[in-house]
Parts: structure tokens; sequence; C-alpha cells
């Protein structure tokens, strides 16, 4: 080849990764206003989305306007027996300067595939306002119908309390409790209903405080 020939491909190869230098800068740059453009809609929308699963546990407050949500941190004493992680919070639904209800994070260690995540809504009465599974890896066609959208298992737990059952019948019927397991399921259902009344026994325990109105966000290091 000739030095003319070598040069002109030399350009050629020069131009090209120029091309490509400029449409990979294009590229990043696109990428980054995207992202910044997206950023809060994409924000905004996860925090209604969670704000819908809280409510979804207090129905009767759910379309309410005149309530307020705040919310306390679980206190350190209390992380284990509802499987907490440090910066747990228990969700207040407010009216008027009176704590309607509470939303109680609880996370069961013993699901059949793995862990299951759960929040509570219990009334200031102590009686289970709802339950919703927000995370688990149970079976599908078995242990996931611990979901909502899978059976009406967890309705179950609705108009509940510690003393309705009695604390003895707070287990599945399999272990002599007053609570259908899930065919095919027990575990998912036993890990369920343990969980649910560890977030009444949970309320009971820090219901002072946790009614307490003018009570606030304390440090996580708080007991």
């Amino acid at each position: 080849m000739t030095d003319a020939g070598r040069n002109g491909v030399s350009n050629a190869t020069q131009r090209n990764v120029g091309v490509l230098v400029v449409v990979a800068l294009t590229a990043a740059m696109l990428l980054s206003a995207v992202h910044w453009l997206t950023r809060t809609p994409i924000a905004q929308a996860r925090e209604l989305a969670a704000e819908a699963d809280l409510l979804a546990v207090v129905p009767a407050f759910a379309t309410a306007t005149d309530v307020s949500l705040d919310f306390l941190p679980v206190p350190a004493r209390f992380r284990t027996g509802l499987g907490s992680a440090d910066g747990a919070r228990i969700y207040r639904i407010k009216r008027s300067g009176q704590i309607l209800a509470v939303i109680v994070p609880a996370r069961s260690p013993s699901g059949y595939g793995g862990p299951i995540r759960l929040i509570a809504g219990i009334d200031r009465d102590g009686i289970v306002t709802g339950v919703k599974v927000l995370e688990h890896h149970e079976t599908p066609g078995l242990g996931d119908r611990i979901m909502a959208a899978k059976s009406n298992w967890i309705d179950r737990f609705t108009g509940k309390s510690l003393t309705d059952p009695a604390p003895n019948r707070w287990q599945v019927r399999r272990d002599g409790g007053a609570f259908d397991q899930i065919t095919g399921a027990t575990i998912s259902s036993r890990a369920v209903v343990r969980q649910v009344r560890r977030a009444l026994d949970y309320f009971h325990d820090d219901r002072a405080r946790l009614l307490d109105a003018g009570a606030v966000a304390a440090p996580e290091s708080a007991p």
C-alpha cells in the first residue's frame, strides 16, 4: 500500500474514532439529562406507592382528608421480635391531636422460601385493621397465596386482637390454633400468623408511647 493509501486509512480510522467518541458523549449527556428530568417524578411515584401500601392496612382512613401521617422509630429493644432493622418506622394515623391507628412493620425469618416482610394496621384499641405482605419468596401457587392478590387468606386477621382469639390460639389449626393454614403452605401460613401476633404484642407493650400524639421521632439509638 502506498503512503497515500496508508494516510487515507489512518484518516478514516481517526474520523471513525472521533464519531464514536461524539456518539458516546452525546449518549452519556442524554442519559444524564433523562435521569435529572425523571428523578423527581420517580421519587414521587415511589413515595405514593409506599403510602398506598401503608394506607391499604388502615382502609377506614385511606381516603380521609382530615388525617395526617407521622412516624416513630421502632425502639431497639423491640426490633428482634418484629424482625426490624435499624431505621424501621411505626407510622401513625393522626386526627385532631389523637392517634387513631398505627402501622407496624414486621419481618418473619421463617417463611418456606425465605423472609416474609409485612405490615399490620392496628387501631388504638388494639384491633387489627388489615395486614399486607410486602415481600416474600414463597412457592408460586402455594405459599404466595399469603398475598392479597392471590387469595383472601390474609383478610382473616382483620378484626382480631390479642384476646380474640385467645393468646394460645394464635396459631394455625394444624398446631391447635384458630387460623386456617393455606393448603400446601403451612410453613408460610405459620410464619405470617406468628408475625402478626408479634406486631400485636409490640403494640401492647409500646402502646402508651405510640398513642401519645406529642411523642416525636427519637434518635435511632433510643431504647
